[in-house]
């Protein structure tokens, strides 16, 4: 595999709860991309194990980071990141259950879990943001 190509599967949920407000966390240790790009705001998610399906993952990642239990809906869109060279598969999701049902089991990873205003989620998304999510979201 070259050295540009990407490796991981890395799956994201959207979860959107009914004020309207999107789950994003900050992550504790920043990390660097292409073109000094600096990821710090993101969608709860991770890796895809082996044998674990997309929808599995998400919902388990979701889970981990943020202590919320979602159901996947449907997959928003799946691409290279241009700058952090994994695939990303974006994934609509519902909450099914208004407040955290665990205890989030990263907080090495995760220095904050916050509900974010739509309006306000490009002013902390500092890496390039998903046409298709952004179209979702009604950012545009």
């Amino acid at each position: 595999m070259k050295q540009d190509e990407a490796k991981d599967f890395i799956n994201l949920g959207i979860v959107v709860n009914d004020k309207n407000e999107v789950l994003m966390i900050r992550r504790r240790k920043k990390e660097s991309g292409n073109a000094g790009a600096v990821l710090e705001w993101a969608f709860p998610g991770g890796k895809q194990r082996y044998a674990e399906t997309r929808e599995q993952c998400v919902e388990r990642e979701v889970l981990d980071e943020t202590g919320y239990d979602v159901e996947p809906i449907r997959q928003i869109s799946l691409r290279i990141h241009p700058e952090f060279r994994v695939f990303i598969v974006y994934h609509l999701c519902r909450l099914k259950s208004p407040k955290p049902i665990a205890r989030p089991k990263e907080p090495h990873e995760i220095a904050e879990i916050k509900w974010v205003k739509k309006q306000d989620i490009k002013s902390i998304i500092t890496t390039d943001l998903d046409k298709k999510v952004s179209q979702e979201l009604k950012l545009d």
